[in-house]
């Protein structure tokens, strides 16, 4: 790739998620849009990721760090869990490191902003959150999700502590 062509996407993916879902989705819309068959703009908030480490880590949404610079740490509600997975159980695994963080507004209905999830399966557990999360899901209507038991994203909806409380 020649300097002007990097230079070109640098451009181009400025403050986006370069993943190829990503530019998949906003290729199909720009197709579209050419042969008139649609007006609709990729939208590149609440994209969800996923690092597929041995303990993988999923995220959608803003970080806590985003979310207190965009919102003021006074209007910003973090509740977080670590948890053991069904899976470390069997095996004796240490589950120190299996983490949930779910990012939210203070003020009533606490829209939820970001989660944040480090454990077995997260890509999974965080691609069914975004789509909540990219309709504007409250933290009320998470806990008043019926969690699927026994797995990961059933910690989700289990989160109760919040970073203020302790």
């Amino acid at each position: 790739m020649g300097m002007e062509q990097g230079s070109l996407l640098s451009f181009f993916y400025q403050g986006r998620p370069e993943l190829t879902p990503t530019a998949i989705m906003a290729g199909k819309l720009l197709a579209q849009r050419l042969f008139g068959q649609s007006s609709d703009l990729m939208d590149y908030n609440n994209v969800p990721t996923t690092v597929f480490t041995p303990l993988e880590y999923g995220c959608v949404g803003l970080s806590e760090e985003e979310a207190v610079a965009r919102h003021g740490q006074e209007h910003i509600e973090v509740y977080h869990a670590y948890y053991k997975p069904l899976e470390f159980t069997v095996a004796e695994r240490d589950a120190s490191q299996c983490y949930i963080k779910m990012v939210c507004l203070k003020e009533p209905p606490q829209l939820v902003l970001g989660l944040h999830f480090l454990g077995p399966n997260a890509g999974e557990v965080t691609q069914g959150f975004a789509l909540g999360i990219k309709c504007g899901a409250s933290y009320a209507q998470v806990m008043r999700t019926v969690g699927i038991h026994p797995t990961c994203s059933e910690e989700v909806v289990k989160l109760r502590i919040s970073k203020r409380s302790g």
